[in-house]
């Protein structure tokens, strides 16, 4: 048998070997699509080994604001799962999107609420585990294992996270927030003494209201989400005096924030960052209006003692006139 024959058949057989691992394996491997960062990294929690998951949404930006690009396409078309919020509100523009997948799975965490304390965390998690589960029953084992694991690392660094506070002195301390942060700054252990909407929406009352709870009250922080806009809570605490504390909602909007774990550690940092600068700007304002009072202290005494020199010097001038 010619040699050149031999060589070609053996690598004719290594290439066709080669693309047909690569196929089975690229069968074998299943894509998710996220339509944002915080539901893409519950499910790499979940999933892990022969999978791909992408998010659709830039973490830094409202949910309800973004347009789709090209990409976006891209990745749907591709999608055998595809994970939303389910909401017309939160993500006007994803049903133009699953049009181009009409066979991929869709799983919706509707009405799931906010995310950004434990127990709400765990809501979607556990959805998202009976619903891959379902999906997908030949992992059944491995996608419980990895949901138990990741649950009891939620409890562990949210057990630190409060200890933290509690460290810092932060507990039962004043402060105004965007509501949808409410839930997670009152878990912390901190005093909410008044909420807003996103502010876009609020009305000129609205507005008036926060300011003036903000002035009112012993406020150490305005504490804004970072996705909803942070002008306006800039703009309260600057007229307040109060620390301006910005969180993010969604993981890897901010460097250091990749996973949720670690968001959730970055806003509790910022949290307690915001109160010790409020702490240190009113010890400095403090001892500046002592050291004005003891200057005002020293002032009147001089004066005082200015009025009784000028006294007897006209005294003692009348008596030597009298002479």
């Amino acid at each position: 048998m010619n040699k050149k024959y031999v060589l070609f058949s053996i690598s004719a057989i290594i290439l066709f070997s080669t693309f047909t691992i690569n196929s089975s394996a690229e069968e074998d491997t299943i894509s998710i699509v996220c339509t944002n960062s915080i539901l893409a990294d519950f499910a790499s929690n979940l999933l892990s080994e022969n999978v791909t998951i992408e998010y659709i949404m830039p973490p830094g930006i409202c949910p309800a604001f973004y347009d789709t690009t090209p990409t976006d396409v891209n990745k749907i078309v591709t999608a055998d799962i595809i994970i939303s919020f389910g909401s017309p509100n939160m993500e006007p523009w994803l049903g133009d999107l699953l049009a181009y997948n009409p066979s991929g799975d869709l799983i919706e965490c509707k009405d799931m609420g906010e995310w950004n304390y434990p127990s709400g965390a765990k809501t979607y998690i556990e959805y998202l585990e009976s619903e891959l589960r379902a999906l997908h029953p030949e992992l059944n084992d491995t996608i419980h294992a990895n949901t138990e694991e990741y649950l009891n690392k939620i409890d562990v660094k949210f057990i630190d996270l409060q200890k933290k506070v509690q460290t810092n002195s932060c507990i039962d301390k004043k402060v105004i927030c965007m509501g949808w942060l409410k839930d997670f700054i009152e878990f912390l252990g901190l005093n909410i003494t008044y909420s807003y909407g996103p502010p876009q929406g609020l009305s000129l009352k609205d507005e008036l209201d926060v300011i003036n709870a903000a002035s009112s009250n012993d406020v150490y922080a305005i504490v804004d989400n970072l996705q909803s806009g942070t002008d306006f809570g800039a703009r309260v605490a600057s007229e307040s005096g109060a620390s301006h504390i910005i969180f993010t909602n969604f993981p890897d909007a901010i460097p250091g924030t990749e996973t949720y774990l670690d968001m959730v550690t970055y806003n509790v940092d910022q949290l307690v960052k915001g109160i010790a600068t409020y702490e240190y700007k009113k010890g400095e304002i403090a001892e500046l209006d002592s050291q004005i009072s003891n200057l005002e202290l020293q002032r009147n005494i001089f004066l005082v003692f200015a009025v009784i020199f000028v006294v007897l010097t006209l005294t003692f001038y009348m008596m030597y006139r009298k002479k």
